[in-house]
């Protein structure tokens, strides 16, 4: 079949949409050097430049990443970024680097979207997370990645972290999600849109939004009152799911955030039970209403505020009590 853009060039289809690859005439020119079999690749996509296209050129290389998902590795390709080398470029003629990671070793995945700005990051228990920037337009695009990439990576054995959190959160699976309050319907939005693409997820524990005071004393405690009072602190609402293979967490893309401004962001963090080697649980440092939950693993940890007593809370709670 003819490609619809056979002899259009780069610069002319440049746009803030993420595209599927599937042949090498559609593969940015930047990435071309990199052997790629696209009968053995599962998804390739292409990334592009945070930029309009009237402030693109056709000398640019136009997209910042390649993401491939292949038989045993997720590998992505990242535009070396320089200084502009002329008006209106930032071009350094460096290439591009490459990062590999065996599905094996993904501990997390997480995509988030505020407005248009998307960010999709990929942590492993070792090192830097591979962490790429997209338009908002791309959000099915990225989702489809997200599961295939959930697909095989949630693939090993439970962990002992991942058994408790099973054992804990399976007597509180149901099938649907209720008791939110307006501000947080997106949170059914999203299981429903989770459910439908895959069955035997099943909603553990939500908790809606609640502002939050802050607990000082002394003339520091009488600041930070008067400093929420005009910009308020907001613990956001969040919906813990999980299947067999894995827990997964819905939410805002801050899970505390100050201000008096409407959020419209969703943030959908995958980490498989094969993956965690710990979680704990503390008391917020200045929120007394509010219990940070960190699971982790190696280098990677991720902090989870939840209401305190909250059906959130006693479910992390019972879990960390069963870790021997």
């Amino acid at each position: 079949m003819k490609n619809a853009f056979t002899g259009v060039s780069e610069y002319d289809r440049f746009g803030p949409w993420v595209d599927e690859v599937t042949e090498e005439a559609d593969l940015p020119r930047l990435y071309r050097s990199h052997p790629i079999d696209f009968g053995a690749e599962r998804l390739v996509l292409k990334v592009p430049r945070n930029i309009t296209h009237r402030n693109a050129t056709p000398d640019m290389d136009l997209y910042d990443h390649l993401i491939m998902l292949g038989q045993d590795l997720l590998t992505v390709l990242s535009r070396r970024k320089g200084t502009p080398s002329r008006k209106g470029s930032t071009d350094s003629g460096q290439g591009y680097d490459v990062v590999a990671i065996p599905f094996a070793e993904v501990v997390a995945i997480r995509n988030a979207l505020n407005l248009l700005d998307g960010r999709l990051t990929i942590s492993t228990a070792g090192g830097t997370p591979i962490s790429v920037s997209y338009n908002g337009s791309a959000r099915d695009v990225v989702a489809k990645l997200v599961a295939e990439l959930r697909a095989v990576a949630c693939t090993r054995l439970a962990s002992p972290v991942g058994l408790a959190l099973l054992a804990a959160g399976g007597p509180l699976a149901r099938p649907a999600v209720s008791g939110l309050g307006l501000d947080d319907r997106f949170l059914e939005t999203a299981f429903l849109e989770a459910h439908n693409a895959n069955p035997g997820i099943s909603a553990w524990a939500a908790h809606g939004s609640r502002r939050l005071v802050p607990a000082a004393a002394g003339i520091q405690g009488v600041v930070q009152r008067l400093s929420h009072a005009l910009s308020p602190m907001t613990l956001h609402g969040a919906l813990f799911t999980a299947d067999e293979a894995a827990m997964e967490v819905f939410g805002r893309h801050s899970w505390l955030m100050r201000g008096q401004v409407p959020t419209y962001s969703t943030s959908h963090l995958v980490i498989p039970f094969g993956a965690p080697d710990r979680l704990k649980l503390a008391p917020h440092p200045l929120y007394p209403d509010v219990t940070v939950a960190t699971i982790g693993t190696g280098e990677w940890k991720q902090g989870l505020p939840v209401p305190r007593d909250s059906v959130t809370e006693h479910m992390l709670r019972d879990a960390a009590s069963r870790i021997r």
